[in-house]
């Protein structure tokens, strides 16, 4: 009996991870919808799963997110985000109750840069809104820019040939040529943080009033992402913005890449 019970309990804690790794960001409804188990049960499943690190709760949309997946051709979430947002989100609650700004944690993914958890719950300075898995342009975002200037500029060059004239995540789309975008990786370098393009819209309207600067987050040599601070474009210009707050995002970035390296 007791073997029968505790087979029924793997089993369904298998279901919930086979619906996260499935459908991805999910609620208790949604994962209620997807298993059929009761909400109870799949309370305690949870709860377990989270005490061992396989899922999160996301603080940005209180949404549960799988840190592995089960190997289904469903699956299409990237290996590695689990980790990346255990080790960055301590340093990122710390960040913003610091200094009340908010700030976003992206993963590179070549093509693309994708936010994977934010502290914009947190911050008392402007109205929170669900931006996880929102994929923002690697040529003029912050956090894709910030990766970026890690590479050298034949790297990106080929990047930028690779992607071509993709409707979204090309040059064009971010109002850029392959001489600006060099010119705008030699300023990233040269001020030590990154600064969204300016003219570049993203898909959102409020994404749209809001700048942001970002450094680098690496795991040994590598940048797998970026910290991106976020504040009104009205407020602050970058450099005014990065005189006052880039030595306590630096640290946070490295606190982070310092973790993950470790990991």
């Amino acid at each position: 009996m007791l073997r029968t019970a505790g087979n029924r309990s793997l089993d369904r804690g298998l279901a919930v991870l086979n619906a996260l790794s499935v459908h991805g960001a999910s609620s208790l409804r949604d994962l209620h919808a997807h298993t059929h188990l009761p909400k109870s049960t799949i309370r305690r499943l949870l709860g377990t799963l989270i005490s061992r690190k396989i899922v999160r709760r996301s603080l940005s949309d209180q949404l549960y997110r799988a840190n592995i997946y089960l190997p289904t051709l469903n699956s299409r979430f990237a290996r590695g985000e689990g980790l990346l947002v255990d080790r960055a989100l301590a340093p990122m609650v710390a960040l913003t109750r610091e200094v009340g700004w908010s700030c976003d944690l992206h993963m590179f993914e070549r093509t693309r840069s994708r936010i994977v958890e934010s502290t914009r719950p947190l911050s008392p300075y402007f109205q929170f809104e669900r931006y996880i898995d929102l994929e923002v342009s690697v040529f003029a975002s912050a956090g894709g820019l910030a990766v970026l200037s890690t590479w050298s500029d034949e790297a990106v060059l080929a990047l930028a040939n690779e992607i071509d004239d993709h409707p979204v995540r090309g040059l064009a789309r971010a109002g850029l040529t392959k001489r600006k975008l060099i010119a705008a990786l030699a300023l990233t370098r040269s001020q030590g943080y990154a600064a969204r393009v300016s003219g570049y819209r993203s898909g959102t309207p409020l994404a749209n009033k809001l700048h942001g600067i970002g450094c680098p987050v690496f795991q040994d040599e590598t940048a797998i992402g970026a910290l991106v601070m976020l504040w009104p474009r009205t407020l602050f210009t970058p450099a005014k913005f990065a005189e006052a707050h880039l030595d306590r995002l630096r640290e946070a970035a490295r606190s982070i890449s310092s973790d993950l390296s470790a990991a």
